[in-house]
């Protein structure tokens, strides 16, 4: 019996002895890209001012992205947004032709599937923290599991950015 109680305790501890004390590191990606367009709406009115950073997987093609958008009236800022949006999305590799299809009474129906939507989050942050965002020395995004890293080129140009939304 003493010897089935040792057993069961030797059992209980184990799974905590074998399991790792630091948890897996998540992989990282370095920036190397950079791009920027400009969204008109209402009649040139207002403009959606879009910066994006790429982060590419082994194929060249983007694996992350990361916009910073601002929105303000007329072509240029006139003043400094009040927040700015910032967009991750996730580009898995088989996005281009997605998997899809569909049997009626029995019978392949031919379909050409196509990507609707991808896998993002977004967060808003004032315009006196993007400043100190694009300030920064260095910048580690981490989301999906993986962390994003900016590229010299893209902190570069991250501050032109942040000077041209506030007026400079």
């Amino acid at each position: 019996m003493q010897f089935l109680t040792s057993l069961l305790c030797l059992a209980a501890v184990a799974p905590a002895a074998i399991a790792p004390v630091q948890p897996n590191q998540p992989r990282r990606i370095i920036g190397t890209t950079f791009s920027a367009d400009l969204d008109l709406t209402n009649a040139g009115r207002e403009t959606i001012d879009r910066a994006t950073v790429a982060f590419l997987g082994a194929d060249r093609r983007p694996e992350f992205t990361i916009d910073f958008v601002a929105q303000y009236t007329g072509v240029k800022p006139a003043a400094p947004p009040s927040v700015v949006d910032i967009v991750v999305t996730d580009h898995p590799s088989n996005d281009e032709q997605p998997d899809a299809t569909m049997r009626v009474d029995g019978q392949p129906l031919a379909m050409n599937p196509r990507l609707k939507s991808r896998r993002s989050v977004v967060a808003s942050i004032p315009f006196e923290d993007f400043l100190k965002l694009a300030n920064a020395t260095t910048i580690v995004e981490r989301a999906f599991d993986v962390e994003l890293e900016f590229g010299a080129e893209q902190m570069r140009m991250l501050q032109m950015v942040a000077k041209r939304w506030a007026g400079q």
